[in-house]
């Protein structure tokens, strides 16, 4: 968490938000991984809402997690700059998809200058 927290303050962001967890998952768990495991360090602005998929990416293998369509939504339509220097958390990068679907639904509302940011990969 220190090194996390040294390192956010060196990297300055307009805009932070995270790949949010599905209603029913975070129905499941009881809480949002994500927000969970950022919140005491960043803040959060929720953008994204996350679509129940057929079943969790953990659960899928690589072809299936490829083949994943888009399951990102943004909250409202607010339009931003594209110059708004926005970071995009997650918590594990395994092929990419997530985070695609996710800067594809912000590119939508102008956000364009997206840098990401996970725990593990």
């Amino acid at each position: 968490m220190k090194d996390l927290l040294t390192w956010s303050q060196s990297n300055k962001f307009d805009l932070i938000t995270y790949i949010p967890a599905s209603k029913s998952h975070q129905e499941l768990r009881g809480f949002d991984p994500v927000w969970e495991m950022y919140h005491r360090v960043f803040e959060l602005t929720p953008l994204l809402i996350k679509v129940d998929a057929d079943k969790p990416q953990a659960q899928k293998n690589r072809s299936e997690r490829l083949n994943t369509p888009q399951t990102f939504r943004c909250i409202n339509d607010q339009l931003y700059s594209s110059e708004t220097k926005v970071l995009l958390l997650d918590d594990i990068y395994t092929t990419g998809r997530t985070i695609l679907h996710a800067k594809m639904a912000l590119n939508a509302i102008g956000l364009t200058n997206i840098y990401t940011f996970s725990l593990s990969r």
